[in-house]
């Protein structure tokens, strides 16, 4: 399956850049990311926990990219492949979008199964993007999916 989301950052394109490289400095933000330790300088370790007791893990390699606004990594070995570009583009002198267009494919057929119906995937990767701006934008905590503060005063849906 194929996924692509924009982010913005209110960073200059240089600083977003550096900050989002250094993983190490947010791992511990992220919401349902079980590990995300750098094995070296090209290479993290990394899981995730999904519904129904999923657990993806892989190790993501970094690929050259003649680009030097962008960064690919692809994955090895584990229970999802991966690969996928992170593109950095400025907007305006402190606005910088990020671009993250991956594709993956779950190797269980069951769970892939059930991400294809429940999109377990797609949430997650917009809940991590929401942490990782939340942190990044210093927001106290991501901000949850607009809820309804008074119910009955939510509109009704047509029968």
């Amino acid at each position: 399956m194929l996924l692509e989301k924009n982010l913005h950052m209110s960073q200059p394109l240089d600083e977003c850049k550096a900050r989002l490289a250094s993983i190490q400095s947010y791992r511990r933000q992220f919401l349902m990311v079980t590990k995300a330790t750098v094995t070296s300088s090209k290479t993290v370790d990394f899981s995730f926990r999904g519904p129904f007791g999923f657990q993806a893990q892989t190790v993501l390699l970094a690929i050259a990219s003649d680009t030097p606004d962008q960064y690919a990594f692809e994955s090895a070995g584990g229970n999802i492949d991966l690969m996928g570009i992170v593109d950095f583009t400025e907007i305006r002198p402190n606005c910088t979008e990020v671009t993250l267009a991956v594709h993956y494919q779950i190797k269980n057929k069951l769970f892939a199964w059930i991400d294809r119906r429940l999109h377990f995937v797609d949430a997650f990767v917009t809940a991590e993007l929401r942490s990782i701006r939340a942190h990044f934008e210093g927001i106290a905590a991501p901000y949850p999916e607009q809820a309804v503060l008074v119910p009955m005063f939510e509109t009704a849906a047509a029968a």
